[in-house]
């Protein structure tokens, strides 16, 4: 499976969201800790079991807005 993940700057923090899924977005104050936070909501979405492993690859960065593809892996 395969999602895009968006990370915007805002003026408190960070702002994530997985485009294809309605309402699977968070915010943070830092973009790492959004990025986590936004690839285990993700699994919990998808209903995904804790371990799961994936591939994270960005595909457009800027100074206010990073974009990231994940590749949700089923085997190792």
């Amino acid at each position: 499976m395969r999602f895009v993940i968006e990370i915007k700057k805002e003026m408190d923090g960070y702002t994530a969201r997985v485009p294809a899924i309605k309402n699977c977005e968070v915010w943070a104050e830092e973009h790492e800790v959004a990025l986590n936070k936004i690839i285990n909501l993700l699994a919990y979405f998808l209903k995904l079991d804790k371990n799961f492993y994936y591939r994270l690859d960005i595909t457009k960065n800027s100074k206010d807005f990073v974009s990231y593809t994940i590749n949700i892996l089923t085997k190792k």
